[in-house]
This record gives structure tokens, C-alpha cells and sequence, in this order.
């Protein structure tokens, strides 16, 4: 191969790895604005998350979810840049898997100190809180707390008790059975905390500011094969059970969410007001009646070419390009997963159609084997564009196909779901085969 076309190639693929977009430097070049469009703009999720904190009085609460490789994480820095500009607001966006093990089941004791030790942290961090952070952290302050309250965690110090908390299960664990009897407690301690520190924020810089809190990544909470049904309902027990505990005087939050949450909890967003939930959804690529969406494949397009001339990749034409937009079902990571697998594979440019084929089998045996039980199911989810709930007791099920978008979510007015395009013939050739396979049993 040329070294020009390596050269190429080399570029083209650390541009579609996966990660954010931070709105820093050249980076921003990499955004293409998907909610500039009619047809999308309604939806703009800055828009209506912006909304609330701009218009709530001093406070405000809400939850956004979104499949992991949707674009949520990116659609938040887009959020903290717009907020920032506008001069009065002061946002920090931390992430959760900095704090806890999201392997494991959250406990509101050990969430509620990763938000408060989160919040000190990046409030340092950006400098809008000057200081020593490690006397002025929520890490010290929980020190004094333990000492207050007479509760011996083997003196751990400020630092091993952050460390401790995402590392060690045995710690997290003696920590919720010590606390147990005090949560009321830990959350005055944390509220006034929290308080302390957006009463400095606005000191400095006056009163008119608002201070706003973006934790991201709670969406990756996913058990093991042996506890993901536990971890899950940790999650549950989480923002339903505790949301009075998750509102903080004179703070802006926005938390992120698993989607299954949404399906697991009707009407959560009545415990989130004036916000609610807002759901991001991949983007349409066909309607709910199988037709190809033109403004999807435009998007798409605009999007891989900020990242790299695809017609050098994949030729002039632009049959193959739709092909590979409509096979991610919108989804923005499967997308650049398509490409990026395109690039490995490459010995030539343009690649020929057997390696673009090459590379589409390999990211779909990713999401294989499917168990028959769950064929049938999502077979139903493709041909009703529900989520078909068989069974209250499956909940879980559905929220493994949705964790692992196996089902996508989508939204044009109402709420609707589909197969990923990638494995949706295999899902229906397999519901098939096993009807045949009943059918000849006596």
C-alpha cells in the first residue's frame, strides 16, 4: 500500500474512535450540529435541558438518558459550552466512574458521597472554588462527619476513603451496614456541603450566578452475569425510592440514567420536576414504516465527513455509504464501529465491497449469539415497534436489550422501538427456523 494511502487510513481511523466531543480547541471541528436541521431541531436536547435551568427559580433537577455511543456525552459538554457562555452560569460536568464501581449495586450512602466528592472536586478543578481542595473537599469534610458521629471506617484518610469507595467492595459494603442508622444525617451533612460551596461560588462571583452540576456515565451501570438483575434494581431503588434525597437548595443537576430506567419506571419523571427525563434517541434513519429518511443519511454524512473524506474509503459512489447509515440504525458508535472496522481491513483504496461485507459481519457476530426466547421478543419489538412486554417479571430482559441496544429507541411525535438493523434478519431467519424446528416435535 502506498504510504499516502497508510497515511490516510491512519488519520481516518483515530478520527472514528469513539470519545467525546469537548468543545475545546480543534476538537469542536469534529461536531456537526444534528439539531440545526427542521426536522430534528424540536428534539434539540441542549434546548430542553437548557430550559429548565434557565428557567427554574434558583434550582433544578433532572434525568437524561441516552444508549451508550448515543452521543449523550457530547450532547452534555455541548450543554455546559452553551450554558458557560452565557455568563451567569458556572457548570461542572463530572464523571460518576471516577467515584463508584458501576459493576456493582449503588447504594444512595455511597452516591450520595460520590456526587458531593464530584461536585468539590471539579468546582477546584475549574476554578471556581479557590483553596486548599484537600481541606476543603467533601473528602475531609466526610472525615469529621465519621468522627462526629463516632463511626470507625479503620481511619481511613480523606484520600483513602475516595479511592476506597470505587475500589474496594469490602469498604462500600461496611460503610452502608456503619451508616444505616444515620442516612438523615448524611444528607443534611451533604446538602449543607453543597450549599456552602454555591454560596462561595456566587460570593465570588455574584449573586446572579448559577451554579450547575452535569454527573455523567451512570448509564454504564451494568452488573456481571451474576448480579446484573441486583445492580439493576440498585438502580431502580436509587432514583426512585431516594429522589427527595438527590435535590440539592440552589443547584442545578442534571444526572444521566440507564434508558432501561425509563422502561422499568413509569412516570419517573413526576419525581423529577420541573425537568423530568429527557431520552435521547439514535438517530432515524427510516420511519416506523420502513422508509428510508433522507435527512438521517444526510446527517450521517455530514458526520463521517467531518471526520475523514469517506469517498476515498469507500469510493465515489454513495450506495455504500447509505448501506453502512442505514445498517447503524442511527446508532452514532455502531457507525463509526462499521467505518473504523472498514479502515482495520483495508489493503487498498478504495476498498473493495468484499472487505466493506467483511467488516459488516464482524460487528454484527458482536452482538450474537441470541438466545431463542429473546429472538422471539425482539422479532415482536421489530413488526410492533413496542417494547412488547410479555411479562412484568421480564422487565429485566428488556433492559438488557435495550443496555446493549439490541432494541433502539427512536422518536418522530411519538415514542417507538426496532431491532438493530444489523442483526434483524438474523432475528427473524432464527424465529423462523425455530417455529419449523416446533412445528416437527410430537
Amino acid at each position: 500500500m502506498k504510504t499516502e494511502d497508510l497515511a490516510i487510513l491512519r488519520n481516518f481511523f483515530r478520527a472514528v474512535t469513539d470519545q467525546p466531543i469537548e468543545f475545546k480547541g480543534s476538537d469542536a471541528n469534529r461536531y456537526v450540529p444534528l439539531y440545526d436541521s427542521p426536522e430534528l431541531a424540536p428534539h434539540d436536547p441542549v434546548k430542553l435541558l437548557a430550559r429548565p435551568i434557565q428557567f427554574a427559580l434558583g434550582q433544578s433537577v433532572q434525568l437524561f438518558s441516552g444508549f451508550r455511543g448515543s452521543g449523550k456525552s457530547t450532547e452534555l459538554h455541548r450543554l455546559r459550552k452553551h450554558l458557560s457562555e452565557q455568563g451567569d452560569y458556572k457548570v461542572v460536568l463530572c464523571d460518576i466512574e471516577d467515584y463508584i464501581n458501576l459493576s456493582q449495586s449503588v447504594d444512595i450512602i455511597d452516591f450520595l458521597l460520590a456526587v458531593a466528592g464530584a461536585f468539590g472536586d471539579a468546582l477546584h478543578k475549574e476554578g471556581f472554588l479557590t483553596g486548599d481542595p484537600s481541606k476543603e473537599g467533601y473528602w475531609a469534610r466526610f472525615t469529621t462527619f465519621l468522627k462526629n458521629t463516632n463511626l470507625n471506617l479503620a481511619d481511613l484518610s480523606s484520600v483513602g476513603i475516595k479511592v476506597a469507595l470505587k475500589s474496594d467492595p469490602s469498604f462500600r459494603e461496611t460503610l452502608q451496614k456503619r451508616m444505616a442508622g444515620h442516612l438523615g444525617a448524611l444528607v443534611e451533612d451533604v446538602r449543607a456541603y453543597v450549599t456552602g460551596c454555591v454560596k462561595r461560588v456566587k460570593d465570588r462571583f455574584g449573586p446572579n450566578t448559577e451554579v450547575v452540576l452535569l454527573l455523567d456515565s451512570m448509564e454504564h451501570i451494568r452488573g456481571t452475569s451474576t448480579n446484573a438483575t441486583s445492580v439493576q434494581d440498585s438502580v431502580v431503588n436509587l432514583f426512585t425510592s431516594h429522589s427527595d434525597k438527590l435535590h440539592f437548595d440552589h443547584l442545578h443537576v442534571v444526572y444521566t440514567i440507564p434508558p432501561y430506567l425509563k422502561v422499568l419506571y413509569p412516570n419517573l419523571g413526576t419525581l423529577y420536576s420541573p425537568g423530568g427525563v429527557q431520552v435521547l434517541p439514535a438517530l432515524k434513519v427510516r420511519d416506523s414504516s420502513g422508509n428510508v429518511f433522507q435527512p438521517g443519511l444526510e446527517l450521517l454524512e455530514r458526520l463521517i465527513s467531518a471526520r475523514g473524506n469517506w469517498r476515498e474509503l469507500l469510493g465515489s459512489e454513495r450506495a455504500t455509504l447509505d448501506k453502512l447509515s442505514l445498517l447503524s440504525g442511527g446508532h452514532l458508535r455502531d457507525f463509526l464501529r462499521l467505518f473504523s472496522e472498514i479502515i482495520r481491513r483495508a489493503d487498498r483504496l478504495p476498498v473493495p465491497e468484499a472487505t466493506v461485507d467483511a467488516a459488516i459481519a464482524q460487528v454484527r457476530t458482536e452482538f450474537l449469539p441470541i438466545a431463542d426466547a429473546d429472538a422471539k421478543w425482539l422479532h415482536l419489538i421489530a413488526t410492533t415497534h413496542g417494547v412488547a412486554l410479555p411479562d412484568i417479571k421480564l422487565l429485566h430482559d428488556l433492559a438488557r436489550y435495550l443496555d446493549t441496544h439490541l432494541a433502539l429507541y427512536y422518536r418522530n411525535g411519538n415514542e417507538w422501538y426496532d431491532v438493530h438493523p444489523l442483526v434483524r434478519d438474523v432475528v427473524k431467519a432464527q424465529v423462523e427456523d425455530a417455529s419449523k424446528r416446533s412445528a416437527k416435535e410430537p
